[in-house]
């Protein structure tokens, strides 16, 4: 992720105008734009895959969102697009906007080796500031390894992770379980010389 020359601060109304107008994607955070980049053949195929199975396993009672869909963070003034959301029951529209959602359940990042750091802490910490978020998902594109944080009543997270494409994870958040195998299925793993 990389900051616009400028160094201007931008208000919310300002980014989503020039958000409106824009050839590429970029996340608001702080007041500053930032540019995203695009994502590999791995990464766009695990992004596809992991959307189309929950909205699959989840139809009739949750949407899942590409990454089209930005995420309004109010506590922490921020966009985001995050790979996959999740929102289950009535969808909450910042402004009324339907392109921008206030209240997902469960967010997914697919890792890449330049966001990955910023994915697991920076990212994870603002996503947090959600009150109806209760499950982070990190899918890695260099292995079938995923990595899941979720949200205890008492406002702890917990930690896990599944490996290997004959592993099943288990979505907490919205009662469900896809196979590695599926997440992964047309993925092609870059082999390391």
């Amino acid at each position: 992720m990389t900051a616009l020359p400028k160094k201007k601060k931008y208000t919310p109304a300002e980014y989503l105008a020039l958000e409106e107008k824009a050839e590429y994607k970029s996340e608001y955070v702080n007041g500053y734009i930032f540019k995203m980049a695009g994502g590999t053949e791995a990464h766009i195929q695990i992004s596809f895959n992991a959307t189309k199975l929950f909205a699959d396993k989840l139809r009739g009672k949750c949407r899942a969102y590409q990454s089209e869909m930005k995420v309004w963070v109010q506590a922490a003034g921020t966009f985001f697009y995050p790979d996959v959301t999740v929102v289950c029951g009535e969808r909450k529209f910042h402004k009324g906007r339907r392109d921008i959602v206030e209240n997902p359940i469960l967010l997914v990042e697919v890792l890449s080796q330049s966001t990955e750091e910023y994915d697991k802490n920076d990212k994870f910490l603002t996503y947090r500031n959600i009150p109806s978020f209760q499950e982070y998902v990190l899918i890695s594109q260099n292995r079938p390894a995923i990595q899941q944080f979720n949200r205890q009543t008492n406002g702890d997270w917990i930690y896990k992770a599944t490996i290997g494409l004959n592993s099943k994870v288990y979505f907490e958040s919205v009662k469900t379980e896809i196979s590695l195998e599926d997440i992964y299925d047309l993925v092609e793993f870059e082999t390391e010389q």
